[in-house]
């Protein structure tokens, strides 16, 4: 199983901002840098409760599932309900995430791929894309 770790810098998700259309300004930095510092599942509220002079625009959804969260589909769901957002690299991906401490790892072999196709031939649907978390507990919630 692939293995993705935070590779990408502050400098290329400002840079895959901009390619967005998103300017590289002050609060939007310090957005960008906070949330490269992000080991766990984060939500724009947890970022603007650190940065009080930052309005929730500057953290919002589309930017951050195209840039900094590297989705683009919806949030990662966590064990309770709320979405959430890992940092990353733009691209497929699904997670493993522990329902205890909101530990992440994220895969890039895709087992549900030839499910996937199979229901789209069988129900003439042509598939745009699927997400696959699986929920359980890590190593250390197990202790």
């Amino acid at each position: 199983m692939d293995v993705l770790q935070p590779q990408i810098t502050s400098n290329e998700a400002l840079t895959i901002l901009a390619n967005h259309g998103y300017r590289a300004t002050n609060p939007r930095r310090d957005v960008v840098e906070l949330v490269m510092q992000q080991t766990r599942p984060f939500t724009a509220e947890q970022i603007v409760a650190q940065l009080p002079t930052t309005s929730r625009a500057s953290t919002g959804p589309r930017g951050q599932r195209s840039a900094i969260g590297g989705r683009p589909d919806p949030p990662l769901p966590q064990s309770n309900g709320h979405p959430a957002y890992v940092v990353g690299e733009p691209g497929h991906r699904h997670h493993l995430i522990c329902s205890n401490c909101g530990y992440v790892v994220a895969f890039t072999s895709c087992p549900v791929e030839p499910v996937v196709a199979e229901l789209g031939q069988s129900h003439d649907f042509a598939i745009q894309g699927h997400n696959l978390e699986i929920f359980g507990l890590c190593q250390n919630c197990r202790s």
